[in-house]
């Protein structure tokens, strides 16, 4: 059976280092995996660079822009009573100056100029969610997502809408629902010393250090997620990479993942041996 896992934790803390680290252990034991981490363009659950339009909308924008119908529709995601389409693959447009101008102006997730109501922004991700769900490839071992649980939605809804923990527990519990006929584990990060983990990761790469907003956000979504954790994923594992180490953690999740894609099992080795 397919194994859906999800890497969480705060910025800087070691997620997509995990991830790629995460891969590469499983298929050198066999497994077949698929990995979406940040900003992946091809995520087929999380958001960036994305428009928000709803379907009557969307209809004018194609007609509008004939000549780019094709491209609209290839990277257009049906959601529900609205349509997402994706605008940017990494830094590369995919439209037109003018298109992408008018696509900017109903970004769906990051820095929204003109945020959807919450109750839209959570019934399209329902909707998506819920597609995946039915959709997921069987011949496919795991599916590994980098903070598309709770680190980006969070994100999302703290910034553009200033949820309450209660709101966010709620969202996520909703996502996981739409997966309930798939197997899925949490992992989340976490490090004893948040402050300079976050001052770590952004001299690793290259960006100035946080200043105290940051930092004081940093430890609210802290807060957050701990709540959410505990109301939202009873499941999940805790892993502290401070105490135990990337790579302590690396094996200690590719053992639970053995364990319980008991399918595949015989396909991988004991960690460790």
């Amino acid at each position: 059976m397919t194994e859906i896992i999800f890497i969480e934790g705060v910025s800087g803390v070691g997620k997509t280092t995990l991830v790629k680290a995460l891969q590469a252990q499983l298929q050198s034991y066999g497994y077949t995996v698929k990995s979406y981490i940040e900003f992946d363009f091809i995520n087929p659950i999380d958001f960036y660079c994305t428009a928000y339009i709803p379907n009557i909308r969307y209809q004018d924008l194609c007609q509008n822009h004939l000549e780019e119908i094709a491209q609209i529709k290839r990277h257009s995601i049906s959601a529900g009573t609205a349509t997402l389409v994706r605008y940017f693959d990494g830094d590369m447009p995919l439209f037109s100056e003018r298109l992408i101008d008018e696509l900017r102006e109903m970004e769906f997730c990051y820095k929204p100029s003109h945020p959807v109501p919450l109750a839209d922004y959570s019934k399209a991700y329902r909707a998506v969610w819920e597609n995946f769900g039915k959709s997921v490839d069987n011949s496919v071992d795991c599916y590994i997502f980098d903070g598309s649980l709770l680190h980006h939605p969070l994100n999302d809804m703290i910034r553009n809408y200033d949820a309450s923990k209660e709101q966010t527990a709620a969202h996520v519990k909703m996502l996981l629902n739409c997966l309930k006929n798939v197997r899925t584990s949490v992992f989340y990060l976490f490090t004893e010393d948040l402050a300079g983990q976050l001052r770590l990761a952004r001299q690793n790469r290259r960006q100035a250090p946080p200043d105290n907003a940051a930092t004081s956000f940093w430890k609210k979504r802290r807060e957050y997620d701990d709540h959410v954790l505990k109301h939202s994923v009873p499941a999940h594992q805790m892993m502290n990479v401070t105490k135990c180490g990337y790579k302590t953690v690396l094996d200690k999740i590719v053992t639970t993942i053995c364990d319980q894609v008991r399918d595949c099992c015989m396909k991988s080795p004991f960690v460790g041996e």
